[in-house]
């Protein structure tokens, strides 16, 4: 049986000495065991708090960029506006999800606002298709307004021009 070097006696120390250099020993592991418990991560309590799901700010311009190309195309001739209006709206609900895992409200506002224009628009009207191009276009300036702090304003100020530009250019909507 091997020896452990608690096992050995300590020839220089007394029987007291002994003890207590016994006893700081065992405390000494026991603090060692304590700490090692601590900070290994428990399955049960760690997993408790999950981090909140956020959406890549990257992904969210390369999706507006992407709407903005297929737009430039879509003016060429009134069917393809017809098309792009109708697919834009698929754009808009993933783009307004984003937003929704970052809690970007003024980037809600304008996708919002675009989802409703992108209703009412019709194809064949130059000034429409304008205010289209125009509402895309801010969701890059309301992006930067939601990554930067001291831009709330301006987001603002911005959403509520778009909102008075839709109201006069677009019909009102029946439904």
């Amino acid at each position: 049986m091997a020896n452990h070097p608690d096992d050995l006696p300590i020839p220089s120390l007394s029987q007291q000495a002994q003890s207590r250099a016994q006893a700081r020993l065992e405390q000494a592991r026991a603090d060692l065991s304590r700490m090692a418990r601590s900070t290994t991560p428990q399955p049960d309590t760690e997993a408790a708090a999950p981090a909140p799901v956020t959406y890549d700010p990257a992904a969210v311009a390369a999706r507006i960029d992407l709407m903005r190309g297929r737009f430039g195309k879509a003016r060429e001739d009134a069917v393809s506006a017809l098309l792009f209006l109708s697919d834009a709206q698929q754009d808009c609900d993933a783009l307004s999800e984003a937003a929704a895992l970052n809690r970007w409200p003024l980037m809600s506002a304008g996708i919002d606002l675009l989802h409703q224009s992108l209703r009412r628009a019709m194809p064949g009207e130059a000034k429409h298709l304008d205010l289209i191009g125009l509402l895309i276009d801010a969701l890059y300036a309301l992006r930067r307004a939601e990554t930067r702090p001291d831009m709330g304003r301006a987001g603002e100020d911005l959403l509520r021009g778009l909102r008075l530009a839709a109201a006069r250019e677009l019909p009102a909507t029946d439904a």
